[in-house]
């Protein structure tokens, strides 16, 4: 389903004119830059709060496969970097795991980078046993879930519920990166067949 807003549209959703302040003026425009930029800063913030609330729910007892005790290694031996991690490589890109049960056991997420290459698209694919969360770094892709598809760019979160099949394919000539976040240790991946 595709939505498409007259000019008409746009300008009721607009908070009302200030006659004090020009739409041309300087200060307007540069009001609209700080607001817009301080947004666009905020969106790191929301994922980091994401990620925690997900795992104090993961870490209770008897949900998401969190055992909520910690584990016996030191703080800093369960510190996982992306230049440090295996990348699981594909035709048509990469993954690297930085949270999950097998890099810490007990661990009720999980958590990667993913990387899709220009003119790519990974499979369409379903986790039954989770949700996931794409929150795009950089680049833009065409993302399918189910039967439905929207263009995704950086900035941009989204829930795939479990069992639901998805897929995304790049758009432009930028490769895709995105964080992938799931609600269990044990992310379980199966590719699917289109529907006829």
């Amino acid at each position: 389903m595709k939505i498409h807003l007259a000019a008409s549209d746009l300008q009721a959703s607009k908070p009302p004119r200030n006659p004090a302040v020009s739409d041309a003026s300087p200060a307007r425009r540069t009001i609209e830059a700080a607001r817009g930029r301080a947004l666009l800063s905020l969106a790191p913030v929301l994922l980091i709060m994401a990620l925690a609330v997900a795992a104090v729910l993961a870490a209770e007892p008897g949900k998401s496969g969190g055992t909520g005790s910690p584990t016996k290694q030191p703080l800093a031996a369960r510190v996982h970097s992306l230049d440090q991690v295996a990348e699981d490589k594909s035709p048509w890109g990469s993954l690297r795991w930085l949270m999950n049960a097998k890099l810490e056991p007990g661990s009720g997420l999980t958590l990667g980078v993913v990387d899709l290459n220009v003119g790519q698209s990974n499979p369409l694919h379903i986790h039954s046993n989770s949700d996931e969360v794409i929150y795009v770094l950089s680049g833009r892709c065409e993302q399918r879930v189910g039967k439905e598809t929207v263009i995704l760019k950086a900035g941009d979160a989204l829930r795939v519920p479990a069992g639901v099949p998805h897929q995304a394919k790049v758009l432009g000539n930028e490769p895709l990166r995105s964080v992938v976040v799931y609600n269990t240790g044990e992310r379980q991946f199966t590719v699917v067949a289109e529907e006829r």
